[in-house]
């Protein structure tokens, strides 16, 4: 669930940016370790907070598991987008990182439906689907111009 959370929350943070007047290539790596990575550990903070606060019988996980999980992949999602921006020319770099990223959300709906059990043919429907709506939720500041 986190990783479909900080690839929606880095669209959102890569839609603040003008398409036609990109930030320089570190300040646009910045962005993307700054979203995922950071939102990732917050995400931990908080989780690890809200435990202490409140005991929960049912909690399987450490806190040290929910971090490394957490940070794991939001690395994963920051090295698909960073590897995007990195390979186009600079006018392209914003696109092509929403791409990237709605790319990994509808592998990731992909293989998180397989793995619960779904035939291959409604699991890359549903990712498909989920790919469909990233991509729009991704080009839709071009819209908006």
């Amino acid at each position: 669930m986190m990783a479909f959370y900080l690839g929606l929350t880095l669209l959102v943070a890569l839609n603040v940016t003008r398409d036609e007047a990109p930030p320089p290539l570190p300040e646009l790596l910045l962005v993307i370790w700054g979203t995922t990575v950071g939102l990732a550990v917050a995400h931990w903070f908080a989780l690890t907070l809200a435990a202490f606060l409140v005991r929960d019988p049912n909690m399987h996980h450490t806190p040290g598991e929910m971090l490394m999980s957490q940070v794991v992949m939001a690395g994963v999602l920051a090295i698909v987008a960073s590897v995007a921006v990195v390979l186009v020319p600079v006018h392209m770099e914003v696109l092509t990182a929403r791409v990237a990223v709605a790319l990994f959300i509808g592998v990731l709906v992909t293989m998180e439906a397989r793995s619960n059990g779904s035939a291959l043919p409604r699991a890359l429907a549903v990712g498909v689907a989920a790919l469909g709506v990233a991509m729009i939720l991704a080009t839709i500041k071009l819209a908006l111009k």
